[in-house]
């Protein structure tokens, strides 16, 4: 009696809100009728094939979706080694396929994205690779479990998509504290109307021989808690630049602890590694900022401990909005007077990074055009001199 005396006044408010929701989305919000029963009752069981960030391809009657894209990015790279020959180069930087979609009306998720310029080869030659493969439980509106392989969650700016991101490349410093992607077991929850989520997750670690398509060669893992806060109005943190001009200041906050049992021969056997990354996230009236810090703990059982530390901060501004933007960065990446491991940092006191670029855009970031000057400083520990290396590029990416 009471879902019928709800179902009724839901009526009788109807055409004061159709504007914004359906009658069967407001059964579903009020858990009057399931997402299954909403879509048999809209009577709209027709198949429907359209574009949306994607192409996509809907059945109602069976409460299943799909989504493709396809990713391509292609480069010309001038660089000036310091010490090496200069090289210029022409390159298909990616080309990914991603397919993704939903199953029993947005109950599961599923993900799966392979490159065909994925990872080298024993000879240098890149071959196709898996990136990214899972499946994920929607227990609730608020919280969902994922199990498969993806992106560890340290660093913001790695977990943005390679299209996404404002600059051709990453930061050397998000590059040096990433933990790669791995596979694991995550589970997420949106509080306060989805401006706090919260996530733990498990994964198989850092040993040798682990990481990307590789199971685990040991009892050693790598856990995660992650925490996000969109503190001030709403922006995506996971898409870089403010395209969309936004009207009212945006604040988004994120922050990442990792905590890995690992066994590595770089470390002469087994050690413990801490991470964290704590990123802020600005947009405004074409105006973004983007920056974060990372510490790490290296601390093998045999030989020195070493605490890395990194940040990176850059700015970006639309001069033309949606068109032409203009943006510059700097990241560094502190070696611990060379006591930290990893290749960054072998040989090296710290790592500079200055980046300036220009960018067009066709489409969002869509199609889009990049120019960037990228310089590295790496200052070698004792007498050596620095050794600096400049690059020029070129790219040219599309994302549909």
């Amino acid at each position: 009696m009471r879902n019928v005396a709800m179902i009724a006044s839901l009526l009788l408010l109807a055409p004061a809100v159709s504007h914004a929701k359906s009658l069967e989305d407001l059964l579903v919000e009020r858990g009057v009728l399931t997402k299954a029963e909403a879509q048999a009752a809209s009577g709209s069981s027709a198949a429907k094939v359209y574009w949306k960030d994607g192409s996509r391809f809907d059945f109602p009657d069976t409460g299943f979706t799909a989504k493709i894209n396809t990713f391509v990015q292609t480069r010309y790279q001038f660089t000036d080694n310091d010490g090496a020959p200069n090289t210029s180069s022409f390159s298909i930087n990616k080309a990914r396929l991603i397919v993704s979609g939903t199953a029993m009306n947005e109950e599961f998720n599923y993900y799966v994205q392979g490159d065909f310029i994925g990872s080298a080869n024993s000879d240098g030659e890149k071959v196709a690779a898996l990136k990214d493969a899972y499946l994920q439980w929607n227990t609730c509106d608020m919280t969902n479990v994922r199990m498969g392989q993806w992106k560890t969650p340290v660093s913001r700016q790695y977990n943005t998509s390679d299209h996404a991101i404002q600059f051709a490349d990453r930061t050397v410093a998000s590059d040096y504290f990433d933990l790669g992607r791995q596979s694991g077991l995550m589970g997420t929850a949106k509080l306060m109307d989805g401006n706090l989520v919260l996530a733990a997750g498990i994964f198989n670690g850092l040993s040798d021989g682990e990481g990307i398509n590789r199971g685990g060669v040991d009892t050693k893992h790598t856990g995660t808690l992650s925490a996000r806060w969109s503190a001030m109005g709403k922006m995506n943190p996971f898409e870089e630049g403010d395209y969309d001009w936004t009207e009212d200041a945006a604040l988004n906050i994120g922050a990442t602890y990792a905590y890995s049992s690992a066994s590595s021969a770089s470390f002469g056997g087994d050690f413990d590694q801490q991470d964290v990354s704590v990123d802020a996230n600005l947009k405004y009236n074409g105006w973004s900022f983007h920056g974060e810090l990372y510490t790490e703990t290296q601390d093998p059982d045999a030989g020195e401990k070493g605490e890395p530390l990194g940040f990176y901060t850059q700015v970006g501004y639309f001069f033309m909005p949606k068109k032409m933007e203009i943006a510059a960065r700097y990241g560094l990446v502190d070696c611990d007077d060379g006591k930290a491991a990893g290749s960054v940092c072998s040989g090296n006191d710290k790592v500079n990074q200055v980046t300036v670029g220009l960018n067009y855009y066709w489409w969002r970031h869509n199609l889009k055009a990049q120019l960037n000057f990228d310089h590295v400083n790496e200052r070698v520990l004792g007498d050596a001199d620095d050794v600096n290396t400049n690059k020029w590029i070129f790219q040219l990416s599309s994302y549909f």
